[in-house]
């Protein structure tokens, strides 16, 4: 087994680790900013992504033990791929846009520490050092579905529901305070975000794989 590849494996179950220690807290002793209580917490980008991202990587662990190979193992790369994106996407969306209104201290205690900056931090770095598949760029579009599927229940389900007794009673992230305009120009927004990290994830990600082959 080579050095990168022991690298991947304990990269793939710090990620389940983190994970499972933020739902832990999540369930039983969490408090903090945008946590509910125990299953509630899955209304929240953050939580789902970082579910994703566990799963993802529990999955490549299966695999690798079992010795997956082939359309398998390119398919559970793209996986990766879009938990990466999408815990980027949380990351980003926490420190430049949700922390500066609720505090960056706010929005890394308890669960939040693992769901907003250890686990992104580490998907990311994992996929860009580790992945070993060379993504193309119709890839990065594919990564989006996870932002898109979740952004489209978002809007039906606020129009289902509508304001409710206070604005974040089901906007809870607030895009919609302005109107339905602006949350659609928000989520427009989120949508570039969301590609313009997977492009930066791909480049940086065949930067490293172009090293390597250059290295042999």
């Amino acid at each position: 087994m080579t050095q990168k590849r022991k690298w991947k494996i304990a990269a793939n179950l710090l990620i389940v680790l983190t994970t499972a220690v933020g739902m832990l807290m999540m369930f039983f002793w969490s408090y903090g900013t945008l946590l509910a209580h125990g299953f509630a917490n899955f209304r929240y980008f953050t939580v789902l992504s970082n579910t994703f991202g566990g799963l993802t990587a529990l999955l490549w662990l299966i695999c690798e033990a079992s010795g997956v190979k082939g359309r398998a193992e390119r398919v559970i790369a793209l996986l990766k791929f879009a938990a990466a994106v999408s815990l980027g996407l949380t990351f980003i969306t926490v420190m430049v846009f949700l922390s500066p209104l609720y505090g960056y201290i706010n929005m890394l205690k308890s669960a939040n520490f693992f769901f907003h900056l250890i686990t992104p931090l580490v998907a990311m770095a994992e996929f860009v050092l580790l992945n070993e598949h060379r993504m193309k760029m119709a890839d990065c579009v594919v990564s989006m579905t996870p932002m898109l599927l979740y952004s489209l229940v978002y809007l039906i389900y606020n129009l289902v529901m509508g304001r409710g007794e206070n604005p974040f009673q089901y906007d809870w992230y607030g895009f919609l305070l302005w109107g339905w305009g602006v949350g659609a120009g928000i989520l427009a927004a989120i949508c570039g975000v969301t590609f313009l990290l997977g492009a930066l994830l791909r480049m940086c990600n065949n930067r490293v794989l172009r090293h390597a082959n250059d290295g042999h």
